[in-house]
């Protein structure tokens, strides 16, 4: 039976009826909640102009308002820009810092920037360049400078007011189909959501909406039906073993970083590039699985780390290597009726070699020209074994086996590693595109290996120069 979506927004309990479930939470905010201060700049994810809160219990999340669906919104609280003032009608601490610090000139980006900044400053977190500039890595501003925008973020910082998150009340967020223009179903256990993909195996799956988001958003293509994946239990698992570590397919990249800073912290500085807060706070690692994108950001790393995909079904479970998974263009090993339910993901041994190199034409909210993944093991001067994968290099992700070959058995040596670059020739025949051209491609992937020998060999490389 259909239901009516209900969130809370600015504090207050709201009853969404007769709303569809796929439009964007952007779209309704401005039409029928007419709270127009949220903007739309690039309908993508990219310009931060949509950012709102998502309250949680700790801190508020900054997230894109044009990727996110109001059928995803179900059961959570929402603020707007509209609802930082206070009850005496006066601005925010960050509104008034931000004027005070002439850090608007047009006004357009201004309110997703006072977003970012309101979540920054109840993160508590300290007000270094480095923590302000992620924190505003998802807003750009086409107008002013960006120094009195760092510079009220730092005031606000500095002192920042406790964040009194609004309580969700009453609101059941157990399993749900709600109705409208699309139909979303809501599971809330791994039995239903499977049964439902067995029952719908055409459904879009939608996890965080970072990706498929921009398809409804962007390119309007408004789909018939999806199945929202997020609050299965089974899907949220995060968990810290010996030597791996068991990621459900639902963990947000933001719940996801603090882990992997304690276990892989070139994982987790490639996490910090994939995408800014706003992304971050919704997007899942499951998701960039499921698009199969050829330029997504993690399938590389999970190459290189020799990860194992669980994927389940109403026929039962079964473990996919990553090697495997990967068919054709956004084509995967996954039948029409299996979701993936977690990553297994071995770690780097203390002895060995791993790290993450990404290039793009913008260092922070930019998709990857090449993103480059290795891992290696070297005793004794010589190569033991080597995994090197690379995204944005061929249909698929893929690793670079005449690369490794070259690696493997051979002595850790400027002059091995440059026939491995020249293997790299084999492995790939990149495409032109205005990204990057195929000769570009290729040289950068083989400068990524000549980096990671001198990195190896401890000298100093400077990481944005390349």
């Amino acid at each position: 039976m259909a239901e009516a979506i209900e969130i809370v927004l600015n504090g207050e309990r709201r009853r969404l009826g007769g709303v569809s479930p796929a439009m964007t939470l952007l779209d309704w905010l401005r039409g029928p909640a007419r709270l127009t201060g949220t903007k739309e700049g690039c309908a993508e994810g990219d310009c931060g102009a949509c950012t709102v809160l998502l309250e949680t219990p700790d801190t508020p999340l900054p997230i894109n308002a044009c990727l996110a669906l109001v059928g995803q919104m179900h059961g959570r609280a929402i603020r707007t820009v509209e609802g930082l003032r206070g009850s005496d009608g006066t601005p925010h601490p960050v509104q008034r810092a931000l004027a005070e610090s002439d850090g608007t000139q047009c006004g357009f980006c201004t309110p997703g920037i006072v977003m970012s900044a309101v979540a920054f400053a109840a993160g508590g977190e300290p007000p270094e360049p480095d923590l302000i500039h992620d924190a505003l890595a998802g807003n750009l501003c086409r107008c002013t400078g960006y120094r009195p925008i760092v510079e009220a973020v730092t005031r606000c910082a500095q002192s920042p007011e406790p964040w009194q998150t609004m309580a969700i009340g009453s609101i059941d967020a157990a399993s749900r189909r709600f109705d409208g223009a699309s139909v979303l179903h809501a599971p809330h256990s791994l039995a239903e959501l499977l049964q439902l993909r067995a029952r719908y195996p055409d459904a879009w799956l939608l996890a965080g909406g970072t990706d498929l988001g921009v398809r409804i958003s962007h390119d309007r293509d408004v789909p018939p039906r999806l199945i929202h994946v997020a609050g299965v239990p089974e899907l949220n698992v995060l968990a810290a073993h010996a030597n791996r570590l068991e990621i459900g397919a639902a963990t947000t990249y933001q719940q996801l970083l603090p882990t992997m800073a304690n276990h892989s912290k070139p994982f987790a500085e490639m996490i910090r590039r994939l995408g800014s807060r706003q992304i971050r706070a919704m997007g899942t690692m499951g998701g960039n699985l499921g698009t199969a994108s050829p330029i997504g950001d993690t399938p590389p790393v999970l190459l290189a780390l020799g990860a194992t995909l669980q994927l389940a079904s109403v026929r039962g479970r079964r473990a996919v290597p990553i090697d495997e998974y990967f068919l054709g263009y956004r084509k995967t090993a996954l039948a029409a009726d299996e979701i993936i339910v977690a990553i297994d993901m071995p770690l780097p041994a203390a002895d060995e070699i791993f790290h993450v190199d990404k290039v793009s034409k913008r260092r922070d909210q930019d998709i990857s020209a090449v993103l480059g993944a290795y891992r290696l093991r070297v005793a004794d001067g010589v190569v033991q074994s080597a995994r090197l994968a690379f995204g944005g290099m061929a249909a698929i992700p893929a690793r670079a086996t005449h690369a490794e070959a070259a690696l493997i058995g051979a002595p850790w040596s400027e002059a091995t590693v440059e026939r491995a670059a020249r293997a790299l020739a084999d492995d790939f025949k990149p495409l032109d595109d205005w990204r990057a051209s195929a000769g570009y491609r290729l040289t950068v992937a083989g400068n990524l290996l000549r980096r990671l020998y001198l990195r190896s060999s401890g000298v100093a490389v400077e990481v944005d120069a390349l």
